[in-house]
Parts: C-alpha cells; structure tokens; sequence
C-alpha cells in the first residue's frame, strides 16, 4: 500500500513539474552532496580557529610562516613547472613529427602513448626505483664498470617521471589541434617561399597555442595533485599533497584542520592555473575548419630517420617503465632485489592475497562506472537539449569535479560524512561515490559530442505521438546514443581503475584496492610482488581501450 502510494505521488510529481525538472534537480541535488558541500566544509573548517579568540586567517597564517610548510608549496610549484616545460619541449615536436611524417611504427607510438597515458603514474615510478635506485638493475651493472649516475631520488627523478608519464596530454592535444589545421593555410604559406621550420613558427605554432596550453595545463595540473611518486621517490623532497596525506593521517590522530587547509591550497593553485589556461587560450583562439586537414609530408630518408629515432625513443623511454614492470613480474625477488631467474612464484604468491583487493577494485570500478554512464547521460541531454542557465550551470560545476584534485576530494569527503546524520567513513559506497563524481566528465563530454551531432527530430516525433520524456529518452535517445555511452564506460573504467590518491584518504582495511595493495608493497620494497600486482593492473586498465580504439574506432585523441 505504502509503496503503491509513494509511486502514485512520484507519478504526479513527474506529471506536473516534469520529468526533466525533477531530473534537473535530483542531479543537482547529487553534485551539491557529493562535490559542492565537501567543497564548501573543507573551505569552513580550514577556516576555523583553535579557539574563539583565533583569526579566520590563523591556519593559513601558520603555513605561510613555518618554512616546513610553505617550502612544500614551492616544491610542488617548481617540479610541476619543470615537468610542464620539458613535457611541452619534448611533446610538441613528438606530436608534429608523428602527425606530419611518415615515421616508422607509427602504430606503435599510438600504442605506446596510449599505455603510457593510462599507465598509474606510481607504477613508473617504483620501476624507475628498480631500474637506477641505489640498488638499482642499472645502477648496479654500470657500478661494476665504474660508472656512477645521478640519483634518482629527490627533485631531479620527480620530474623525470612526471616528464615522461604526462607528456602524451601534449602529444594527443598537439595531435589532435593539427588535425584541425587546413592544408591551404600551409599551402599559402609555402607558395610564398617559406620553408618548412619557418611555416611552423609563423603559421602553425599560433594555431596550436590553445591545444598546447591545454595540454600544459593538464600536464601542471596532474603533477601538481599526484602523490604516489613523491612518496616513492620523494625522499626528503616534501611536496603539497603528500604533506596533506600526512597531517590527516598522522599517527597523533590527525589533524584535519590543518589538512584541511593545505587541500585547499591545493585547490587554489589548480583552479588558478584551469583559470589561467582558459584565458590564454581565449586570447590566442582562432577560428579555424579543416575542410582539407594537413597531410602527410614525404621527407628525405636522413630526415625520416632522425625524427623516427626522435619518437621512437621518447615514447620508448616512456614505455621502458611498462615494460620493466612486465618483466620483473616474471623475475624471482628477495625483498628490493630482482634476481635474473625466471619463475611465476610472484603470481602464485599474489593468488593468495589478490582476491580481496582485486574483487573491491572490480566492484568498485563497475559501481562508479555505470553510476557515471545514467546520470552522465542524463547530464549530457540537459546541456544539449536543454540549453540555458541551469545547463550551463550544469555543464560548469561537473567540468570543475574534473578539476578537484582526488586527495582534495577525500578530505572534502571524510569531514563531511564522518559524523551523524550520514557516516560514510570507510564504507565502500565513499570509495564509489568518489570514484563517481571525479570521473563524471567522461561520460557527459562523450554524451554531449554526440547529441550535438544527432538531430531531434524523432525525439519531437516521439513526443508528439504522446510518448512522454522520459519514455522518449530511453526509448529513443539512448539507443541513439548507444556508442558514446559505451566509449564513455570504457573511459571511465580505464581512469577510475587507476585511482590512487582519493582512495589513500577514503580506504580503510577492508576496502583496499589493487593501486593501494601495490602502492603498500612497494613502500614495504617488495617489488616483486608489486610487479606481478602492477601488471594485473595494467592489463584491466588498457584492455577496455583495445576495445575502444579496435571495434569503435576511436582514435587516440579521445582519451583528453
């Protein structure tokens, strides 16, 4: 009776505010709970003194004048800038070489720079450790000819990493902003006597200002945010996020104002800098349709060569981290040392630790995944189909859940639902909640690309033949949008899979997950094990995109 009833007022309610009103506003509901409010609570108690008498500034003041403090914000500041300039030095002619010539394997760089792209950033930086750690495959073998190299640890290997895991974010926008170009406006150029070097300063360079500042600005963006190779590699180098992981997990019981205040710091900067990249690139934008995109140019074969060899060993370099992890899965290990012997002993010893972590991971990551395909479907017919200040508004706050760092997000999280009326603390559903409102974009941006593509005429149809909304969007709408759902699934899944630093914050004992049991094993130097775990997780990660790119035809460039 009761469940009768309820149905019965649901019914109403739809038929006489609307269904997409009540859409509208159970998504907004969600976004509020789940980003805003967290947001919002962070802000607050960062903004909390330790008593009645303190300033509002008190917390910020502390970590402006403690060096301790302060020193990790320009740490993190320096090497994301490092890692962007040098991401943007070495990406850009990758981009230009691999879009322009006729270089060898250039199935391959795709490959490569997409498993390098989805590859979790912690992976490569513990087998960086295994290659020229102070025990190191590398280090040792030169040590033995006398040969001593730079260390890896510290500021230098920070930036290493970060330089050859993200710079397919300047690849693919590089790539994808030359497609764009027209090969009349080379033609142009050309015919009035430039040659090749001054075309792309003069006229191509300009034209891919805004893509290569996008680029940059995910670049910063991500190596400002991540924490797991600062903790691997970092040593005695304290940046901003791992300082946050620390003060809200301290042994003393933590103190969540303190990390409260740091995350949003992390905030700020992140959101400066998406404020900045988009004032730029509005000033530099240009509108331009390729109607004939730029071809491929035939080149000598010394010129082939040298940008072949060029690509072929960025990407390589990129690569050499996958493959390492690959390799010493297969190696027998004592504790940091690999052992040049072959065996499986590393995957039998995971079979009796994997099942929790890998069966979490799985659930997690399909719960999230298809929380992001309903609601980031929905989302993306309000934008298109609905436009206006609500769907603007819409639009904006889910791009800006994209922005939010994911340890910023697991504090935000953790202060908000770690008391009555709703405790969520160390449930399974604040990792799935998390997982859900970060990686929302993908399946909105996926829904949106293709609505604006598609006409409306059997959804008018339908409607007018008395089928009401909601029975038109899923009857009509969504077959239609079959393929950008699932592209956007397998999106998503390949990100969330990956997951590391909102589930440092929001995992507790018995919602452990695979990036968690490996980022465990290589702190406790059990890289064997950590190797036999990576490669599991490699494979989950890039087998959805095989899909993606081989039965759907997508092309890299989807992946940004």
């Amino acid at each position: 009776m009761t469940a009768v009833a309820e149905t019965g007022v649901g019914t109403r309610l739809l038929r006489q505010v609307g269904f997409w009103p009540v859409v509208t506003a159970l998504v907004f509901v969600a976004l509020f709970a789940l980003l805003v409010m967290p947001i919002v609570n962070i802000v607050g108690l960062s903004l909390s003194g330790k008593d009645a008498q303190s300033s509002v500034w008190a917390n910020y003041a502390t970590f402006f004048s403690e060096r301790f403090y302060y020193q990790t914000l320009i740490n993190s500041i320096q090497v994301s800038l490092a890692a962007t300039v040098l991401a943007v030095l070495v990406g850009v002619p990758a981009a230009y070489f691999a879009t322009r010539y006729d270089i060898w394997g250039r199935g391959f760089v795709r490959a490569a720079v997409v498993l390098t792209f989805v590859s979790p950033p912690f992976i490569g930086s513990y087998s960086w450790v295994i290659l020229f750690g102070r025990s190191g495959l590398i280090t040792t073998t030169l040590a033995d000819f006398g040969i001593s190299l730079p260390s890896i640890y510290g500021a230098p290997g920070i930036v290493l990493v970060f330089t050859l895991q993200f710079f397919p974010f300047v690849f693919l926008m590089v790539s994808s902003g030359l497609k764009s170009i027209d090969q009349s406006i080379e033609d142009a150029a050309r015919n009035l006597g430039s040659g090749e070097l001054r075309v792309f300063f003069t006229v191509l360079l300009p034209l891919l200002v805004p893509s290569i500042s996008a680029g940059a600005l995910l670049v910063f963006v991500a190596a400002f945010t991540d924490i797991g190779t600062p903790i691997i590699i970092g040593e005695r180098f304290r940046v901003l996020p791992v300082l946050i992981f620390g003060e809200f997990v301290n042994e003393f019981g933590g103190r969540p104002i303190l990390a409260s205040t740091l995350a949003v710091l992390l905030l700020t900067v992140t959101t400066a800098a998406l404020l900045l990249q988009r004032w730029f690139a509005g000033l530099h934008a240009h509108g331009t349709a390729a109607i004939r995109p730029l071809t491929i140019q035939e080149q000598r074969p010394l010129k082939r060569l040298l940008a072949s060899a060029y690509v072929l060993l960025l990407v390589g370099m990129a690569l050499l981290p996958i493959v390492n992890i690959v390799i010493s899965s297969f190696l027998k290990a004592n504790g940091p040392l690999l052992i040049a012997e072959f065996t499986l002993g590393n995957y039998a010893r995971i079979l009796r630790t994997i099942a929790v972590p890998l069966s979490n991971t799985i659930f997690y990551t399909t719960a999230a995944t298809a929380m992001c395909a309903i609601v980031g479907t929905a989302v993306g017919y309000i934008i298109v189909r609905r436009p206006g200040r609500l769907g603007g508004l819409l639009d904006g706050v889910v791009m800006f859940s994209y922005a939010v760092p994911g340890i910023v997000l697991g504090v935000g999280l953790i202060v908000t639902y770690n008391e009555p009326p709703v405790i969520l603390t160390g449930t399974s559903a604040i990792l799935i909640l998390a997982f859900f409102i970060r990686r929302l974009p993908f399946s909105v941006r996926s829904s949106v690309s293709m609505l604006q593509q598609l006409s409306r005429d059997t959804e008018d149809a339908s409607i007018n033949l008395g089928a009401g909304p909601g029975r038109t969007f899923l009857k009509i709408t969504v077959p239609l949008l079959s393929m950008a759902i699932l592209s956007g699934v397998l999106l998503t899944w390949s990100n969330t899979i990956r997951e590391l630093s909102a589930t440092l914050i929001l995992q507790s004992g018995s919602t452990v997950t695979l990036s968690i049991e490996i980022f465990n094993e290589v702190v406790n130097a059990n890289f064997g094990l950590a190797s036999a775990l990576g490669t599991v997780l490699i494979l989950l990660t890039f087998l959805p995109l095989v899909v993606l790119f081989t039965l759907l035809g997508k092309r890299e460039e989807a992946l940004v």
